[in-house]
Order: structure tokens, then C-alpha cells, then sequence
């Protein structure tokens, strides 16, 4: 018997957020003939997809992809895999159980939204300060009831599984994301004669970029570089120029392969968030041989204390770390070893098998 699979997420070369990323990564490598995957988009995609056979539903240009995109749910299909969490996403799938085709919806959880109460109650289930992605609370309700209505949950990481059993219950499943290694590696990796911090993310408030304008004036022999688009690149550029900052750059956007080049030519990664899933860009690091400093609040798995990196537990403590490496450029290249061995274990090519594997027989045994 072969299901057909809705992927309703975008399928363009150009979108480079992480669940799309992931999405694409995914798609391009799955081979079983159990399934045939449909997704969505309205550009280009990457010749794998098209290779791989992936069905496209093309979305109009206009604002009325929104309103194309919840109409998209109601073709034919078996099951529902990787659901957005947007006001589409939510009305699409509303609008098939309306209508009495009721569907398989195996959802992802990549992150905490939630309210302060919830965050409380898994502050004290996990033993330490959690924080919920901030400037979404109005999606909480949506996000909450697609949790809750979905079928099956794969958490990206067991800290993420943890807390989805105790707020969806026992319908959860474990698997790691993974990287594309034939763009993130260590080949040709080299150390700046100064040593070089980066970072990458949207440069939003939620991210904590302007904690790197505090850095690069406590570290002023290093550089700072933030890769990424977003709303206060200009004004933390600016504050930096105010400042008097000469080591600190906030170019914008880049894409994938560049990105690796840069981190290549980088000497740590530094993600001063308070909130996150498992970031992506934590892993492309590591396997481009970077050390990584970040906040332990959300558990990653792919930065250990002390092996492939050190993990904070508040401002002061973060800002410490770094500058203990910003002088340690021989435990950098020790832990930048550690970080492209851990590595080896995150190509997609060996993890997006364990994905199909899993898609497919939930959406069998629930259809």
C-alpha cells in the first residue's frame, strides 16, 4: 500500500529558514516507494526535489498564498507531515475535518511557545530556567491546539521530547535533525591570525545580538561578525559606529555555502539566545571546527560542556566563557576537533532515513 504525504512546507531554493531547510533536506533524500510526497511553493527548487519526484503545489505570488496554501490541505492525501504554525496551516487542516476527512497530522516540536505558566511548570520539571520564544504569544492558542490535535510528535531532541510527553502526552518520538555535510565540513578550515567570533541568526531581539556589542567592547583584540537579515541590523550597526566600535560588523544575509566559507575562517561560534530547539547553525559550526559557546537553557544535545564547547547559565557566566577562549586558542582547536567528530553523526544522508522510516509508518498505521 502506498499514502501519499502532504509536506505543506516550501520548496523554493531561495527560502532559507530552518524548518524549510530541514524540510527540503528531507524530501531530497527519501526513496522508499511506500509514499509519494507532495509539498508546496511557487520558485524553483532544488534539482533533488525534483529529482527525488516530489510533487509541487504551486502557491500563487499574490498575498492570497495564504488563502492557497489552507486550500492546499484539502487535496487528496493520507497523511499530513510537518504542519506550519501558521493561521493557514491552521485552517487548513480545520477545514478537512469539517468536512469529514479526517487525516493523520504528525507534527514536529523544534522550540517552546508557551505562556509564563507553562514555562514555569517546565522550569520546575527540567531542574533549571527554561524561557518560551518570545513576540509570538498570539500564536500560542494556534500552536497549543495543533500539539494537541495532531496525532503523533517528533521532538528534535530529548529535552524537546521531554517536554512535549508532559504537555501532549505519550504520542512523541525522539529523532535528531541533520546537516548538509557536503556544504558544512572542516576541508580547507583555517585560523585567523586574531581570533574571530561569529555569530548567525536573524538579527532580531529574541536572538540577543546586541549582547555581541557588549562583547566586542569587553574583547576589543578580537573580531565580531553577526551574519543574518532582520530589523535591528541597522541599529546595531549604528550603535556600534556610536560606540566607537571598530571590531564589530553586521553584514546581513548569507547563503549556505558562503556561510560555511565563513565559518571556516572563523575561530568560535557564539549564540547568546536564551531560547532555542536544537539551533541549526550550532551543528554547521561544529562540523566547519568550531568551539561553541552558548546558554544551557534549552539542552542541546550538540554542544557538551567542556568537549565541543561551553554552555552558560547566565550573562556574566556566557561572557566569561568567551573571553576564557578568546585566550585559549589551543583549547579552541581542541574543542573544534571534538566539534567535527560529533559531527560525523549528523549528515543528513545517514539521519533522513530514520525520519522516513518513522513518517511512514505513522501515517500507515493511522490512515
Amino acid at each position: 500500500m502506498t499514502v501519499h504525504i502532504f509536506v505543506p512546507r516550501w520548496m523554493n531554493r531561495s527560502i532559507t529558514n530552518a524548518q524549510n531547510s530541514n524540510a527540503r533536506s528531507l524530501l531530497s533524500r527519501f526513496t522508499d516507494p511506500r509514499a509519494h510526497w507532495t509539498a508546496v511553493g511557487n520558485d524553483e527548487p532544488p534539482e533533488a526535489i525534483i529529482k527525488n519526484g516530489v510533487k509541487i503545489i504551486h502557491l500563487v505570488r499574490s498575498r492570497l498564498w495564504t488563502y492557497h496554501l489552507a486550500l492546499a490541505y484539502q487535496s487528496s492525501f493520507d497523511a499530513i507531515f510537518y504542519p506550519g504554525v501558521d493561521w493557514p496551516d491552521e485552517i487548513g487542516i480545520k477545514l478537512r475535518r469539517l468536512s469529514g476527512r479526517r487525516t493523520p497530522v504528525i507534527a514536529t516540536m523544534e522550540g517552546i511557545i508557551a505562556d509564563q505558566k507553562t514555562v514555569g511548570g517546565l522550569s520546575d520539571l527540567v531542574g533549571h530556567p527554561v524561557f518560551a520564544q518570545p513576540g509570538v504569544e498570539h500564536a500560542i492558542p494556534r500552536i497549543r491546539g495543533m500539539y494537541e490535535t495532531a496525532d503523533h510528535i517528533i521532538a528534535i531532541s530529548p529535552f524537546l521530547a521531554r517536554v512535549a510527553e508532559f504537555l501532549y502526552g505519550k504520542k512523541v518520538s525522539c529523532l535528531p535533525l541533520g546537516l548538509e555535510a557536503g556544504i558544512f565540513h572542516s576541508k580547507g578550515r583555517r585560523e585567523p591570525e586574531h581570533c574571530r567570533v561569529i555569530g548567525c541568526g536573524t538579527v532580531k531581539a529574541s536572538k540577543n545580538p546586541q549582547m555581541f556589542l557588549q562583547l566586542a567592547a569587553r574583547f576589543k583584540p578580537a573580531d565580531f561578525v553577526w551574519y543574518g537579515d532582520g530589523p535591528l541590523v541597522q541599529p546595531l550597526s549604528a550603535e556600534a559606529k556610536q560606540m566607537g566600535l571598530e571590531n564589530i560588523r553586521f553584514p546581513g544575509g548569507i547563503q549556505p555555502a558562503s556561510l560555511a566559507e565563513e565559518f571556516r575562517k572563523s575561530s568560535l561560534l557564539v549564540l547568546p539566545s536564551y531560547a532555542e530547539g536544537v539551533p541549526k547553525v550550532t551543528q554547521e559550526a561544529a562540523a566547519c571546527g568550531l568551539p561553541i559557546v552558548l546558554n544551557g537553557y534549552y539542552d542541546t544535545p550538540t554542544v557538551v560542556h567542556q568537549r565541543n564547547g561551553l554552555v552558560a547559565w547566565s550573562d556574566e557566566e556566557l561572557f566569561e566563557q568567551v573571553g576564557a577562549l578568546i585566550r585559549d586558542r589551543e583549547t579552541r582547536a581542541k574543542m573544534g576537533e571534538q566539534s567535527i567528530e560529533m559531527s560525523r553523526n549528523w549528515d543528513w544522508d545517514q539521519i533522513a532515513p530514520r525520519w522516513e522510516h518513522l513518517v511512514i509508518r505513522q501515517a500507515a498505521s493511522m490512515g
